[in-house]
């Protein structure tokens, strides 16, 4: 017992917090009952109420609003809502507390020693001291404004104004329990009927624990006398279940002869007679490669694993034969010539894990097979178009074999710019202007649509990457640092001026000189010759604006003398990469 109490200190902070809250029963205090647990004073008086907190081992107790103190064998436990519980060690038996005047302290007096001892609700620390006298007898606190007095077993409530009412000790339940019926809760009364097991095997029941309280409850016993039954998926005491909150476990039934059994399940002070039955019963074997497999009913069991749409098969074995049948989608029992033999059967189109039940006699075996899709297949690139900078590739993605289901394949696209340029948002799929997209195949299909890449005009690297289940394909398209390319070079005079418009992409974003040489129709350049421009700045600022490399380009010359001697202009671009020469473009 004394270990059991001291696991529970830090359990009470939940059972102070829960007065603090203001409900429409209130907790009004705590008191030790004189029969060994810790009760809660909930309600008003008249009609108060006095769950179990702790059912066991408190000798004596006390509660003034803030400090809940109680006493065990040898223990002391004093506890704060905002710094939690500890214990100290002290004398065998009960104890009283005195608050003395002139001393904001709580003195402790524990009459088996006949000691005192002083807490300091400051530093939080019990010091005993030497002094004489015992304390004159006067009523327990046990709560804020209330005392208790006690008269031949009984205890009075008496509150500040004087009022008193007697507090009722007859067991209110602190908790129900329950059966877990699928998703119902069945109430559990005095006993409770087990499944019926076959020697060797087993049942199982699900329980709850509800606290249906205003108050928090402690569990400080859970257990099954000595027998087949045994509890199990369960929490192991002392556990603290919250106002309106819950605590499960499970009880296994396992005989190992036939015959009837009773044995008693004990929940703090609640106690229920759990029956069950077992009779003589046939035995069911699996056939696996290593042989007969002895099954349990309740026990699941794989089958193993099948792929889509094949059938799997096992031989059951029943002696002495008994008729048997078979429940879950794709499942089916086959009888053969032998009566004790069966042929099980399974086959879906569904994916993932199948389960069904073998049914004998009343016996139920949980069965399990692992449905697994067709293995993918490997995709590969079949280009239709010669992969460039700024051009529409049209492309395919072919499969290793033609799909034995309809299946998605996830298409992305990657762009990595060379060191030092941005990215292109020009490179994605079209038509959805995205660089992701589901590529559909149905079944039978070996080749999926015609898919639409757009390049851009940054140097860079492209990745194209199709990915179906586990197999994936992935391609680069390089787009080098090149010269400039001009994809349209035009020239115009009129009188007095002379306009060049350049139209092209420049993948290295690095253009840094124009020069412009103008020749008349006597195939002599006019003056004055050669004409650099220095345009590094003004193609820096216009990238910075832009994505991609993309751009269109006016020169205005003007033009004195007559411009009818005028025949084409000569234009070079220079990039970091070498330079372009669009050769001769005649005036329009």
């Amino acid at each position: 017992m004394k270990n059991r109490t001291i696991a529970l200190y830090w359990l009470i902070p939940a059972l102070l917090a829960t007065a603090a809250l203001g409900q429409e029963r209130p907790v009004q205090g705590y008191f030790a009952d004189g029969r060994g647990a810790l009760r809660a004073l909930v309600g008003t008086p008249g009609a108060w109420e006095t769950p179990v907190v702790i059912p066991e081992g408190v000798h004596s107790a006390g509660f003034d609003g803030r400090l809940l103190w109680y006493k065990t064998d040898h223990h002391l436990f004093l506890c704060y809502p905002d710094s939690g519980c500890h214990s100290e060690s002290a004398p065998e038996g009960p104890a009283m507390a005195r608050r003395m005047p002139s001393d904001e302290a709580i003195w402790f007096f524990f009459p088996s020693a006949s000691q005192w001892a002083r807490f300091d609700s400051d530093l939080q620390v019990l010091q005993f001291a030497e002094m004489d006298a015992a304390p004159d007898a006067e009523p327990e606190q046990i709560g804020p404004g209330l005392r208790a007095m006690r008269e031949d077993g009984r205890i009075l409530a008496i509150g500040e104004d004087g009022s008193s009412a007697w507090v009722p000790l007859a067991e209110v339940p602190a908790f129900q329990l329950f059966f877990r019926d699928g998703n119902a809760e069945v109430p559990v009364g005095d006993s409770f009927t087990m499944p019926s097991a076959a020697p060797g095997e087993s049942s199982t029941a699900r329980f709850r624990i509800r606290n249906r309280n205003t108050i928090a409850v402690v569990i400080t016993r859970l257990s099954i006398d000595p027998g087949p039954f045994t509890t199990f998926d369960q929490f192991f005491p002392p556990r603290t279940i919250a106002p309106g909150e819950f605590a499960d476990f499970s009880v296994r039934f396992a005989p190992g002869a036939p015959g009837e059994y009773s044995r008693t399940l004990h929940v703090n002070d609640l106690k229920v007679t759990l029956r069950a039955s077992s009779v003589a019963a046939s035995s069911v074997e699996l056939e696996t490669p290593s042989g007969w497999l002895w099954l349990k009913a309740g026990e699941k069991v794989s089958l193993g694993s099948v792929e889509r749409r094949s059938l799997l098969t096992r031989r059951i074995r029943i002696t002495p034969a008994e008729p048997a049948s078979v429940t879950g989608d794709g499942f089916q029992l086959m009888p053969t010539s032998d009566p004790s033999m069966f042929e099980l059967r399974f086959q879906s189109d569904r994916v993932g894990l199948a389960s069904g039940a073998l049914r004998v006699e009343e016996r139920l075996f949980p069965l399990e097979v692992q449905v697994n899709d067709f293995p993918a297949p490997t995709p590969s690139f079949v280009w239709l178009d010669t992969p460039g900078p700024t051009k529409q590739v049209r492309f395919r993605v072919k499969l290793s074999e033609a799909a034995r289901a309809a299946v998605t394949g996830a298409l992305t696209v990657t762009f990595t710019p060379d060191s030092g340029l941005p990215d292109d948002t020009a490179v994605m799929l079209l038509p959805i202007s995205a660089r992701s997209q589901p590529v559909p195949f149905a079944e039978g299909a070996s080749e999926s649509g015609e898919l639409t890449l757009q390049t851009g005009s940054t140097a860079g690297t492209i990745r194209v990457r199709i990915t179906i289940g586990s197999r994936s394909a992935e391609e680069t398209i390089r787009i080098a640092a090149a010269p400039v390319v001009l994809t349209q070079a035009r020239a115009a005079v009129a009188s007095a001026n002379a306009q060049v418009t350049l139209t092209g992409f420049d993948t290295a974003r690095t253009a840094s000189r124009l020069s412009f040489t103008f020749y008349l129709k006597s195939g002599q350049p006019a003056s004055p010759g050669r004409i650099d421009v220095d345009v590094r700045n003004a193609f820096a600022e216009y990238y910075r604006t832009v994505s991609g490399s993309v751009f269109s380009l006016r020169a205005h010359f003007p033009v004195s003398g007559t411009h009818t001697e005028l025949d084409s202009v000569e234009v070079e671009i220079v990039n970091g990469s070498g330079a372009t020469t669009t050769g001769r473009i005649r005036f329009e």
